[in-house]
Order: C-alpha cells, then sequence, then structure tokens
C-alpha cells in the first residue's frame, strides 16, 4: 500500500520545480494553488529527494503530514509505555500456564507425605518444571501402587500448583461376625483372609453377587475323599476377600456447542472514584449480551484518585465445534466426580479413557479398576 506525504510550498518557480520533480522521477498528485503557496502530495518514500531539490532552489515549504514508517515510528514511541507492560503481562501469563511452581501434598501423615515425596522425586517432579513434562496419570498410578496404605490418589494440576490427593486404605479395627460372607458384587477375587470359617474361593476366581464366599463351618478332616471320618463343626464365618471391580462413568458431549461470541464491536468508560465513592452515574451498557474487561490507576498521594475504565465487547450466542481443551476438562471433572465415588478401603489397580466419535457426538468413557473387600457385612 502506498502512503503520500502532503508539502505546502512557495508558487515561485513552480513549474521549474515541478520539471525538477519529474527529472528524478517523482510522482506529483493532487497540486493546488493557495495564492502565493501550492499543495501537492508525493510518496513518502520520495521525501528525502523532493527536499533536497527545494533546499536547493531555496524554497521554503511545509510538511503538513507523514505516513509510512514515520508515523509508524512516532505511533511507537508514543504508546511504548503501554506495549512494554502489556508484552511483560503476556510474558508472565503465558508462563503461569505451563509451568508447576509448586507442589502440594493434601495428607496429614508425615511418613506418608515422605513416601510421596520421594515417588515424586523418582520420576522427577520438582518445581519450576514445565506442566507438559508432568505425567499426572502415572504419578497417581506409582502413588496408589507403591504405598500400602494409599487405597487411591489423585495427582492434577489447580493453575500453577500440582496437587496429590490420596485416600488411605479403611481398616476396620473390629470386624463384625457372620455365619457365612457372601459377595455383594461382581468381581475376580484377588486375595481371601479367613480368621474363622472356610474359604470357597480363592484368588483368581469369578464370583457373582450372592455366592457365598466363606461359610460358617470347619470339616476336621477336609482332604478325606470319602469324608468317613471327617467331622464338621459349625462356627462363624469371619475374614476379608479382596476382588477386583470396576467404577466406569459414561460422558456424552456434542459435537457442537452454543457459546458467546464476540462480534467485534466495543466501546469504553470510565468511571472516577473518590474515597472510594464513584463521582457520576454509570451508564447502562449498550449491548444487550456483553463481555467486559477492567483497568484501574490511581492518581494523587494526599487524595487519591482511582479511575476505572471498563471495555465492554458486544457478544451474541453462536454454535462452535467443541474443542479438544473443552473436552479434556469435561473428562477431568468426570475423573474427579467418578474418583470420589469410591469406596474408603478401595485401592487402585488401573485407570483407563476411551474416547469415541459417533456422527455429532463425543462419547468417552471412564474405568476405573479396584481392589476391595467385597463381603457383604464387611
Amino acid at each position: 500500500m502506498k502512503v503520500y506525504t502532503h508539502i505546502i510550498c512557495q508558487a515561485r518557480n513552480s513549474q521549474r520545480l515541478l520539471n525538477k520533480f519529474s527529472e528524478k522521477n517523482i510522482d506529483i498528485f493532487k497540486v493546488k494553488s493557495l495564492d502565493d503557496k501550492m499543495s501537492f502530495r508525493i510518496e513518502d518514500s520520495a521525501l528525502k529527494q523532493a527536499r533536497e531539490i527545494m533546499d536547493k532552489m531555496a524554497i521554503d515549504y511545509t510538511i503538513e503530514s507523514r505516513g509510512g514508517k514515520y508515523l509508524a515510528g512516532k505511533m511507537t514511541l508514543r504508546y511504548l509505555s503501554l506495549i512494554i507492560p502489556a508484552v511483560i503481562v503476556i510474558a508472565i501469563l503465558t508462563v503461569l500456564t505451563r509451568v508447576c511452581f509448586t507442589v502440594d501434598i493434601i495428607v496429614d501423615n508425615g511418613e506418608l507425605r515422605e513416601q510421596i515425596s520421594y515417588i515424586l522425586a523418582e520420576n522427577s517432579v520438582k518445581p519450576f518444571m514445565l506442566k507438559d513434562k508432568i505425567d499426572t496419570s502415572k504419578l497417581s498410578y506409582e502413588i496408589s501402587k507403591n504405598i500400602d496404605e494409599i487405597g487411591f490418589a489423585n495427582c492434577y494440576f489447580d493453575g500453577a500448583v500440582l496437587k496429590v490427593e490420596v485416600k488411605k486404605v479403611h481398616v476396620k479395627e473390629e470386624q463384625d461376625v457372620y455365619d457365612e460372607i457372601v459377595a455383594d458384587r461382581d468381581c475376580i477375587i484377588t486375595k481371601v483372609l479367613v480368621y474363622s470359617g472356610t474359604a470357597l474361593v480363592k484368588a483368581g476366581d469369578v464370583v457373582k453377587k450372592g455366592d457365598v464366599l466363606i461359610a460358617g463351618y470347619v470339616d476336621t478332616m477336609p482332604e478325606d475323599p470319602e469324608n468317613e471320618e471327617n467331622e464338621r463343626f459349625i462356627v462363624n464365618a469371619d475374614g476379608l476377600v479382596y476382588g477386583e471391580t470396576s467404577y466406569t462413568k459414561q460422558l456424552v458431549l456434542t459435537a457442537q456447542v452454543i457459546d458467546s461470541v464476540r462480534t467485534g464491536k466495543s466501546y469504553s468508560t470510565t468511571q472516577i472514584y473518590l474515597f472510594g465513592k464513584a463521582i457520576g452515574k454509570q451508564k447502562p451498557v449498550k449491548y444487550e449480551e456483553y463481555e467486559y474487561t477492567q483497568e484501574s490507576k490511581i492518581f494523587g498521594s494526599a487524595i487519591p484518585i482511582k479511575a476505572v475504565t471498563t471495555t465492554y465487547y458486544e457478544t451474541v450466542k453462536q454454535v462452535v465445534e467443541l474443542d479438544e481443551l473443552a473436552i479434556d476438562e469435561q473428562i477431568s471433572l468426570a475423573y474427579v466426580e467418578l474418583w470420589q465415588s469410591i469406596p474408603q478401603d478401595g485401592k487402585l489397580l488401573k485407570n483407563y479413557i476411551y474416547k469415541k466419535k459417533v456422527d455429532n457426538l463425543h462419547i468417552i468413557d471412564i474405568y476405573l479398576i479396584i481392589e476391595e473387600n467385597i463381603g457383604a457385612g464387611k
């Protein structure tokens, strides 16, 4: 795009001046005579040559306006005090969104805290790391797997903080006694501890809800094939039976959602506050739907005056595509909700997240594989 400079000079020797410009291939535009003055425009890039010609001819001239790099430089200097802070703020916000500044281990047991800190160190997790270098799912699994006292761990980012929340395995001090212990859900048996009675299942068995796990009797000679000499005693069934169970949650998200989008129209108003009270009435917002930002400045020291500039942006409701970031946020919320539904004695074994898209729907299935006490009356 061409940018022009407007010049007014003496009309003396005007034809000679125009001839000189023509010799130097300087194009002249919008030439006008104003009594003893002449005004014209030239391309901003030819200004230096034009000034040399007019100086040699001793013609007085005035540059009325300029464009191009000159104006860009002037504007840059004028708004430099605003540009530099803006760049600094953007840089700080970028760092805050990408860097983990600290680690918050939410546990009231000092020994557990030390064990968790050791696992974090083994995985090279420390403050001031880039978030994308920290695998929160792997950390959650490692903590749950390697610390027996912890049944479930959840590692997640809260702003610039890596938070570690855990659920300790719940062990009853006194076990209630039952004539028989039955499965309260479908599962795969992982461990059987018999205190009293006879175990009817072993690790690896698949059981259904209602199956007897520990029966309330003891055989004196259980290995006798004919059982002739066997004597059976009735006892109270007591023990712990652990099984592998699963907790699932499904999300169904539409590929398109209605969201507020800025139209490009905006305006700003400034409200003055003296001693914390607004001066004058605030005008109603022009737009029916809008977003806004505010900037405050304080002037004076003895009597501080606060100026709050509010910029309103007109918005409209539009149908937009659901992006991956929004999907991941929904998954994180669902994951935490599912995690909170796990019983206290549960221990995380594995977790899976499956995503698929069908027509205009995103279908996400979350699975948490848990080891827990599955005996009824536990």
